[in-house]
This record gives structure tokens, sequence and C-alpha cells, in this order.
């Protein structure tokens, strides 16, 4: 039932009485704390956003770190300028609607009718109050997908990307396609042998540097058995299938792109990264559709910010002190 009642508190932010009877003398306990374009934004109905914990919309332009209630403040502001916004654009929800939905509301929670009467009665709430307050979170929400979501652009790569920074796994999922240049150094080579070997290393690199095809500089220069015939290029392969030495330098490179002189035990590797792909994992299909709501949920805070930007802009706020 506590679960319950907070729901109740959720959607009934504004819903608390404005006066109160206390040892039989009048006391005030509420009052305007903001105007927006006019209207007012009371203090119980901030109150009632500290209470529950919950905000409709977003505490923007609140710091992170701000006090509570200034987060539920600017809530509540929020929350009125989507109003005014969906008057304008003439969203409504019929009583057909919100009788439905509140139905369907209690049925995905198990309650019944009798039993969100009562919760309301102990919170001392009016169920025509509730009622409209419902129907305000379903404008709400046809706000958004009238509004908000047509912002949201998610492609595959997006999600793919996610993926990849949220697993930590990129060396296992992506697929790389690269040419390299091995400036061979013969086992027990003195260091005069090294050193010119690694000058010509670094005289190839140069001449990329210059602009030179990598494809044609490879069939030039690179000691491997068969550069000259497919210039330098190599078998597909994971990120995690190259000695630490080698990953470290090729992870850093946009396609495109050649890493400097590498040392390995065969001698100087240059490397080109000519493609990089996704491979794909059980893994990821399973999460995919849930890695696309979370980044659909980041990506609609962003462009909720963004809206309400420019709607605070545009809005005569006033906060009264």
């Amino acid at each position: 039932m506590q679960t319950f009642l907070k729901v109740i508190f959720m959607m009934n932010a504004a819903l608390v009485g404005a006066l109160a009877i206390a040892q039989g003398q009048e006391t005030l306990v509420d009052r305007i704390v903001a105007t927006v374009d006019g209207s007012p934004v009371l203090h119980s109905k901030v109150e009632a956003k500290v209470t529950s914990g919950f905000f409709s919309i977003s505490f923007y332009p609140a710091a992170e770190d701000a006090p509570v209630y200034e987060k539920a403040l600017q809530d509540a502001i929020n929350f009125e300028l989507v109003l005014k916004k969906a008057e304008e654009l003439e969203i409504e929800v019929s009583d057909t609607e919100l009788d439905q939905e509140i139905n369907f509301n209690l049925e995905n929670r198990g309650q019944n009718r009798e039993g969100l009467m009562e919760a309301l009665r102990k919170a001392g709430i009016e169920y025509e109050e509730y009622r409209e307050d419902f129907r305000k979170q379903m404008v709400f929400r046809r706000f958004q997908g009238m509004v908000v979501r047509p912002m949201i652009k998610i492609t595959d790569k997006d999600v793919e990307t996610f993926y990849l920074k949220k697993s930590g796994s990129s060396a296992d999922n992506v697929r790389l396609t690269l040419r390299q240049i091995l400036i061979k150094v013969p086992q027990g080579s003195s260091d005069d042998v090294v050193q010119a070997k690694l000058k010509l290393a670094k005289s190839v690199l140069q001449k990329l540097n210059s602009g030179s095809s990598f494809e044609e500089t490879a069939r030039l220069y690179s000691d491997l058995d068969g550069a000259k015939e497919n210039g330098g290029l190599m078998p597909d392969l994971r990120l995690s299938e190259l000695s630490e030495s080698i990953r470290k330098e090729v992870e850093k490179l946009d396609v495109g792109k050649f890493t400097e002189p590498v040392r390995s035990p065969l001698g100087f590797h240059l490397f080109y990264l000519e493609g990089k792909k996704f491979s794909g994992s059980g893994d990821f299909q399973k999460k995919k559709k849930e890695l696309e709501n979370e980044l659909m949920m980041a990506e609609g805070e962003i462009q909720t910010r963004k809206w309400l930007t420019d709607a605070r802009r545009k809005a005569d706020i006033k906060i009264v002190k």
C-alpha cells in the first residue's frame, strides 16, 4: 500500500490542500511560489514533488547538487510550460480515454477501484482531483510523442558504439581491415643494423605523411611475403588478436590513418586502418532493445532540455522569493 500511495503522490503533485484548521485557527499552508505567464505555481505543488521524489520532466536549470526543493520548483515550472504548449497544440485527453487509462493502470498494478478510493481517502485527495492530475500526465506523454520524440534520432551505429562503451569488449566485437608495412630486423642484429632499419621505417613514414599511397608504399618497401601483390593487405581480424604493443597503437586509429613504426620481434611495423566494423555478438543481440531504450531516454532528456531552454526564454517566469 505504501508503494501505491507513493504512486498517487507522484500522480498528484499539485493536489495538496491550501488551508488547514489547526487548534481552532485558520493557518495558511499554501502560497504562490512562482508564476509562468501569469499562471501560479503553488508551494503545495512543489512540496508534493519533494515528498514523492517524483519530477515530471526535468529539474533544469537547477544544478545536480541543488537543494531538492529548488529542483522540484524548477520541475513544476517546466511542467507548467509543457501544459501551456500542449494547450497551444490542442493536445487533449477525452473522459473516455482517461477512464480507460486509469483502469489499465490499476490492472497493471494489480489494484482495483476500491483499493484506489481507499488510498485516496487516506491521503485526503478527492477522486476528481486525482483524475484531473492523471489527465495532465497523459497530456504530457502526448506532448512528448508529438514534440520531443521526433527530434530523437538513434542509429544502429549509435547502439553498437554504446554497447562497446558499456561492455568494454571492443577488442572482441570489432573487426578490422588493416594493411601493414614490415621492415624486417633479423634476429641477433647489431645496434647499427637496428638503427639503420629504424631510419628506413621513419623514411617510409615520411613518404606516407607526404601523401604517398600506403598500398603502393607497401609494395615498394614491405618485407612481408605477398606485399608486392596485395599492397600489405591483411586478413580481417579482431583487435584482440593483435599483440598488446601493436593493439595499443592500432586501436587509436581512425579509418584512413596509419601508425608510426611499432617495434616487434620481427622488426618495425606500420599499420594502416582501411576499415572497421562491428562484428556483433549474441550478448549484443540480447541487449540491443534495452540499449536502444536507454539511448532513447538519454537523448530524450537532451532534446527536452533544448526545448525547455527555448520555452523558458520566451516565457515570463517569475519566482517569488
